[in-house]
């Protein structure tokens, strides 16, 4: 019987094994010295030789394993259908372009302006309609099922995502305003 650990087996990117490109539109794409990616819909015996080569994997999605405490730290690479090609253990084990296109996608993906003041905040039919004042300028956004839509982090700090899945943080919610605060006590 095969033990867990067995099964998981992970592949850990770095520098000496992995090099981002951009595709011609922008993305961001990987090259890696792997065993080449199994077809699931192939038999054992159809199955390549699984010797490790440079392999062009095209398009890749990075995504943070843990987005709050490690933002930097374990990101998984991912093939448009959210298969696992590996693991990216620390952005800091890549330097020059490689750095520069790890760290321009995972900005555009978790942009998540701070909010440091609410302007406003009404409740109609299930949304909510805020107006906020963020580290980015004003912002206007709505939220469905607001008490869902709200993630505490901390005791202090939240996550709210929107109806497009568009994310804002309110780092500490004792460091708002008396006025901001209010009207956001509703939802703590």
């Amino acid at each position: 019987m095969e033990n867990f650990l067995d099964l998981a087996e992970i592949k850990y990117f770095t520098a000496e094994n992995a090099r981002m490109y951009r595709t011609k539109n922008g993305f961001a794409a990987m090259k890696a010295f792997m065993p080449p990616v199994k077809k699931d819909d192939l038999t054992e015996e159809e199955q390549p030789d699984n010797t490790p080569d440079w392999q062009d994997l095209g398009r890749v999605y990075l995504h943070r394993m843990f987005p709050f405490d490690s933002p930097n730290e374990f990101i998984s690479v991912l093939d448009k259908d959210g298969k696992e090609y590996g693991v990216i253990r620390n952005i800091t084990d890549f330097t020059g372009e490689d750095a520069e296109i790890i760290n321009e996608f995972l900005f555009r993906k978790y942009l998540c302006p701070e909010i440091t003041k609410i302007t406003s905040l009404k409740e109609r039919l299930g949304y909510s309609y805020w107006e906020t004042q963020t580290d980015k300028g004003k912002m206007s956004f709505s939220m469905h099922d607001t008490y869902r839509n709200i993630a505490r982090i901390s005791d202090t700090r939240l996550v709210l995502t929107d109806v497009d899945g568009n994310r804002y943080s309110i780092m500490d919610t004792l460091a708002l305003d008396r006025k901001s605060f209010k009207r956001i006590e509703l939802y703590l």
